[in-house]
């Protein structure tokens, strides 16, 4: 038989909750953040092939916290995971989710590991296991959000000047007007050719976000992300009826269904995260539900994932129907990777990898330098 039509058995699975610095501090509609805390899985087969697959702990994001996490893989996952067929992919990620009260993400960690490491074991890119590429290069936003308007342009024309054509602005921290402010003079200090959108994290209310739309209009913004509350469904359709701006979903965004519901109000898109939807196998799946609807897509890792998730979302953003609203791998954000040489771009442009699983070799003493008990 062919290693293809071979099963994969697990022997060996591991967890590691990691606390990794930024760079520098990124406001998000008032919170400061200073570090990420993440959830890293290592599965070895009998093979002996390594995959590697890791979340996020964003309990505001629809995720879980570190300690949820943490016990999800320890009394589920790992006993799910020994023994099992790799091969299974999505099916067996799928399964083991639905014996998860809590932690529920933990899963996606791990499904993201198996497509490394069948990759690995067969010896193909991810994308191929995800469906197939659709597009060799990919176009990253990169986001600006430190509170000054002074240390935002300056921030926004050194990224402008590596080669990045596509930005994102982290509002809802400052006065309305001073958000407006920034994005003219970003708009002006970058050009007509750069791209922009912003993104409140819920840090808005209606007025607030239509006064923003209305005084943005000539910074000519691709679209507005999560402006409001998950909750105000009210002041959303408020927002998307002045027709000023089109209107994308982060944190609302929980599962398929509640992409379908959002949909009907009118929602032009948004942004799909692995820890919210069952891995790289759940965005694929929500992927196509938004290009039935017409959606624009936004791929995004919550700050900061490190090289193991940005380079899963570059082969998922290979493969989805659209990335119309660009993606927003977040590793450079950290201060530290773990990761020996984790994806870049290349005058503002990811190129997808055609090495094995996911592409990436962990270091495991710098691993072993940023674990927490």
């Amino acid at each position: 038989m062919t290693a293809a039509s071979q099963p994969l058995p697990i022997r060996r699975a591991d967890a590691f909750a990691l606390r990794l610095p930024l760079c520098k501090p990124v406001l998000m509609a008032g919170v400061r953040l200073e570090h990420s805390d993440n959830l890293v899985v290592r599965l070895e087969s009998e093979s002996g092939a390594v995959g590697w697959g890791e979340v996020s702990a964003a309990p505001s994001h629809g995720g879980d916290t570190l300690p949820a996490l943490r016990q999800a893989f320890e009394l589920t996952l790992r006993p799910g995971l020994l023994g099992q067929d790799a091969c299974q992919l999505g099916g067996l990620s799928a399964a083991l989710s639905a014996q998860l009260s809590a932690g529920k993400s933990a899963a996606t960690a791990v499904d993201m590991a198996l497509y490394d490491l069948v990759g690995q074991h067969l010896g193909v890119p991810a994308h191929v296991l995800l469906g197939g590429l659709r597009r060799e290069t990919v176009e990253p936003l990169w986001l600006i959000g430190t509170g000054s308007q002074d240390s935002d342009l300056a921030e926004g024309r050194r990224r402008f000047d590596e080669g990045y054509r596509f930005f994102k602005l982290k509002v809802g921290v400052r006065p309305v007007d001073e958000e407006i402010e920034l994005a003219l003079q970003l708009r002006k200090s970058l050009g007509p050719q750069v791209r922009l959108c912003a993104d409140a994290n819920m840090g808005m209310n209606a007025e607030q976000a239509i006064r923003y739309a209305e005084g943005v209009r000539e910074a000519g913004l691709q679209f507005f992300e999560q402006p409001l509350h998950k909750d105000d469904i009210a002041g959303l359709q408020r927002l998307i009826d002045t027709r000023l701006i089109a209107v994308g979903l982060d944190e609302s965004i929980t599962s398929v269904e509640v992409l379908i519901r959002h949909a009907a109000l009118g929602v032009q898109g948004g942004s799909l995260k692995t820890l919210k939807l069952g891995g790289v196998s759940g965005v694929v799946a929500a992927a196509q539900v938004c290009a039935a609807h017409a959606q624009r897509i936004n791929l995004a890792g919550k700050i900061a994932e490190t090289g193991i998730a940005s380079a899963a979302l570059i082969h998922l953003a290979g493969v989805v129907p659209n990335v119309d609203w660009g993606v927003s791998p977040s590793h450079a954000y950290l201060a530290e990777d773990i990761v020996r040489q984790p994806v870049a771009p290349v005058q503002g442009l990811y190129t997808l990898s055609q090495a094995p699983g996911l592409g990436v070799e962990v270091n495991e003493a710098l691993l072993s330098r940023h674990r927490v008990s």
